[in-house]
């Protein structure tokens, strides 16, 4: 015997699972109605307070060829007439199951009425109505006018009422003729009207209840005399396999459906009216839609009975805000219920078309089957307890994982609890399916524990930036006040460029000669903090210097003077430590593309200015013992630096020659100065004398 549940761990009640670290174990609690709102149950009842129980025996078969069953009869003889699509009547008897018994030049069979051991139906979008003889003879009682008939009732012997659309009339039919006996400016009556009338038989018709909801789908009388009325909040429509909305009153030859999606922000509340006094309403339905109501009664106990959709359900309105579910279907909608003198519950669903009947007795067994539980991510899973009592009967947990939204073939086979552990794999969803047996078992909750399986961190994109870069002309801009940056290790440095002339920057800084930022990208699938590593190896040897450690941050700047000139690799690893327990974290690491330091600077191994009158003949040589050249400059006395072309017209090698005339000079002394810069940003600065002579 289970006891019931004191206290809860950590909840993630519902399809969708909590954030937390991977190192969380983290509980799946399923304890209340609302939990079971896309669960799938025969047999069992889940009451009001979320508790499972025994309920009405339940059993189904399928309408083969049929989408969408309208309507359901309970006939003398103990048999149930279903009206669907196609102007198809089909027939069910207890002995032959479900069976063609007549088909009517109709597009839809909306509604049927008993009449013996026949039918009378309403039809669209012709608005005729027949009668169905119990060998399946048809006869045409009338033609309305109208384009549907929605709702058919007695009205006395050979006379019968008809609610229409799409000019919302009540006509009454007798010898074949059809009348008017309400004519209202809603568009259609019963199915798709917002309001509720009450027609006497004699006296002016008046509205009962005027809902603030778009339409009120379905009525039903209780055994207190108060009527009861689902509003719903949005209409239900017709989507086509594209996924567009089909209006029946626009499209003449489209005959309406069942919603196959809910609208969005569609709800449903069923009213409690009780004439000349109150409305109030007594249930809001776990679901976007309620298709029908009835009456419930005999030994299945009185209440009002709701079928909805769009998850196939039908509930038991017990009184303000208590239901309690009897069926959970795998079909889309329960669209119309009929109850028979023995007290059995008709059901019948459409999306697919499906005949359920429930008791009259209670369910020497049942089941459900709980929504699935979307860890979002690979998990393993652990204990399973249910609370509650076996009540002198069983209760069976199994379980079922797999990797696939919708459970298929893929996943893996129903497997029993392993005393209170789960048998089932590690992976993205898990189902559990409990079964009662005999007695009176009542489960309160179900409570599963779970925690994602660890998953390595990724780091990629790992870009090593070139020696300097962001301090090459163009990038460090004149300014007059100063600038303050910390170094690694936490140094900070201040300087300043108060001159607008270019002379002081065409080479790097002496603070920032030698340092190198490097980047990358880290994530981890399972949402762990991560730290980094970061770690530098030349290409001629095997053994790598620590750069960083503990870094959080996914950039790095270090200073290369440090290292010898040549060509290295930096390695960056990540690791998911601070999220998961000892022994259990994933690393994950990259390398970078082979890159080159130099810190040392070039040399103008050769500078020769040859004086002439008005003019000065510049030859040299510069060179790098690491990486090309990428500008020469020539500057006059103390004048700007100018652009230098080598020899061979580009600077794109370690050695370059260079020769420049350098024209309209004064006569006198005069200082020629070179600059040479390699890729590294390095600098180095040569200068000779020159003299010009006088001019002849």
């Amino acid at each position: 015997m289970r006891r019931s549940l004191a206290a809860l761990w950590i909840t993630a009640a519902g399809l969708g699972a909590s954030r937390a670290l991977a190192t969380e174990t983290q509980l799946w609690v399923t304890d209340s109605a609302a939990d079971y709102a896309k669960a799938e149950a025969h047999g069992v009842v889940v009451a009001a307070d979320g508790a499972l129980v025994l309920g009405p025996a339940a059993t189904s078969t399928p309408v083969e060829g049929l989408t969408v069953i309208w309507a359901l009869a309970t006939l003398k003889d103990g048999s149930v007439a279903l009206a669907g699509e196609g102007g198809r009547l089909l027939r069910w008897t207890e002995s032959q199951g479900i069976r063609p018994w007549a088909t009517l030049d109709a597009g839809q069979v909306f509604c049927l009425a008993a009449d013996g051991d026949g039918v009378v139906a309403g039809t669209g979008p012709q608005g005729l109505v027949y009668r169905v003889s119990a060998r399946g003879d048809t006869v045409l009682l009338a033609r309305t006018g109208e384009r549907y008939v929605w709702g058919i009732a007695a009205a006395g012997r050979d006379a019968w009422y008809a609610a229409t659309g799409t000019r919302g009339r009540l006509l009454r039919i007798e010898n074949r003729r059809a009348r008017t006996v309400l004519d209202t400016d809603e568009s259609n009556l019963v199915s798709l009207i917002g309001r509720v009338f009450h027609v006497p038989a004699s006296g002016p018709p008046t509205t009962v209840f005027d809902a603030s909801e778009d339409e009120v789908r379905a009525l039903a009388l209780g055994a207190d005399g108060a009527l009861y009325a689902a509003g719903l909040s949005a209409s239900a429509t017709t989507l086509d396999e594209g996924g567009e909305e089909k209006d029946a009153e626009k499209k003449p030859d489209e005959s309406p459906q069942p919603a196959r999606s809910a609208v969005g922000g569609a709800r449903c509340t069923v009213y409690r009216i009780v004439p000349d006094s109150s409305a109030a309403p007594v249930w809001s339905a776990t679901q976007p839609f309620v298709f029908a109501l009835a009456r419930s009664r005999g030994p299945l106990g009185e209440g009002i009975l709701a079928a909805t959709g769009n998850r196939a359900g039908v509930y038991r309105i017990l009184g303000t805000n208590q239901a309690e579910q009897w069926l959970a279907a795998p079909q889309g909608q329960v669209t119309a219920l009929a109850l028979d003198p023995r007290g059995r519950v008709f059901a019948a669903t459409s999306n697919p078309g499906a005949l359920w009947r429930l008791g009259p007795g209670i369910a020497e067994r049942g089941e459900l089957l709980s929504p699935a539980l979307d860890a979002r991510r690979f998990a393993r899973f652990g204990s399973v307890h249910w609370y509650g009592d076996r009540g002198g009967g069983s209760v069976q947990l199994l379980s079922r994982s797999g990797n696939t939204e919708s459970p298929d073939t893929t996943w893996s086979a129903w497997a029993a609890a392993e005393g209170d552990r789960i048998a089932s794999p590690p992976a993205r969803y898990l189902q559990w399916r409990i079964v009662l047996g005999h007695g009176h078992p009542r489960v309160t909750a179900v409570e599963t524990a779970w925690r994602e399986q660890n998953l390595a961190p990724r780091v990629e994109d790992l870009v090593v930036a070139p020696q300097g870069i962001g301090f090459r002309e163009g990038d460090l801009q004149p300014r007059s006040e100063p600038v303050t940056q910390t170094l690694p290790g936490g140094q900070k440095v201040e300087y300043s460029t108060s001159t607008s002339s270019p002379k002081a920057l065409r080479s790097l800084p002496a603070w920032a000669q030698g340092l190198r930022t490097i980047q990358w990208k880290g994530s981890d699938p399972n949402g762990d903090p991560l730290r980094y590593r970061v770690d530098v190896r030349s290409e001629d040897h095997d053994e790598w210097i620590q750069l960083g450690e503990d870094l959080e941050s996914t950039s790095f700047t270090w200073d290369t003077k440090a290292l010898p000139d040549g060509r290295y690799r930096v390695r960056v690893r990540a690791s998911d430590a601070p999220g998961n327990p000892v022994g259990e974290e994933r690393t994950a690491e990259v390398l970078s593309e082979p890159f080159t330091i130099d810190n040392t600077s070039p040399a103008v191994t050769e500078l020769e200015a040859r004086g002439e009158p008005g003019a000065a003949l510049v030859t040299g040589r510069a060179e790098d013992g690491e990486s090309m050249l990428t500008r020469l400059e020539i500057a006059l006395d103390d004048g700007d630096w100018r652009t230098l072309s080598p020899a061979a017209g580009l600077t794109d090698e370690r050695q370059l020659t260079f020769r420049a005339r350098l024209p309209d000079l004064e006569p006198g002394a005069h200082t020629v100065s070179v600059r040479a810069v390699d890729r590294a940003g390095n600098a180095a600065t040569r200068a000779v004398r020159v003299t010009i002579p006088k001019g002849r």
